[in-house]
């Protein structure tokens, strides 16, 4: 979990693990030791892998009644160990997927960095031929303000000797 990304679909696969409820199940309902209609949850622990029971719909808080009953049966040590293997499969497929989503992102983000590069080139040139106008105009101004200070002085010779 070395990076957010991988943290966050790591993250689904611990929710795939943890003890999921079923509100509504198929008849008979069980009912808890309050009277209340009895939650159907699934199990996800190393022991019983996907085995389903009934319990308090808020078995895991203080107000809990105890109440506790199997639905399926005990699974096989075989079932056991093929869940796991399973919900192992599941983690690494999870894993790869981010991994390629990753990579996905990344060769959109280093097209997205080629693209900015390139328009950046493109300033980069747009500048270059706009300081050599600037150049070019600047010189000229220059030789239009020296012409313009010699006609002055000029001028003024010639007006002085009228």
């Amino acid at each position: 979990m070395a990076s957010s990304s991988t943290g966050r679909c790591r993250w689904r696969v611990v929710l795939l693990r943890q003890p999921n409820r079923e509100e509504e199940y198929e008849p008979p309902r069980r009912y808890c030791n309050h009277g209340m209609v009895a939650w159907r949850w699934t199990m996800w622990t190393d022991g019983n892998p996907g085995r389903r029971f009934y319990g308090y719909p808020l078995y895991n808080q203080d107000r809990a009644c105890g109440f506790f009953s199997w639905h399926d049966n005990e699974f096989g040590e075989r079932a056991n160990t093929v869940i796991k293997e399973l919900l192992d499969d599941i983690d690494k497929l999870y894993d790869e997927n981010c991994n390629l989503r990753r990579a996905k992102h990344g060769q959109r983000l280093g097209k997205d960095i080629d693209a900015i590069h390139g328009e950046l080139r493109k300033l980069k040139r747009r500048n270059e031929l706009y300081d050599r106008e600037l150049r070019k105009g600047k010189n000229k101004f220059k030789v239009a303000m020296t012409l313009l200070s010699f006609t002055c002085v000029w001028l003024c010779v010639l007006y002085l000797k009228i």
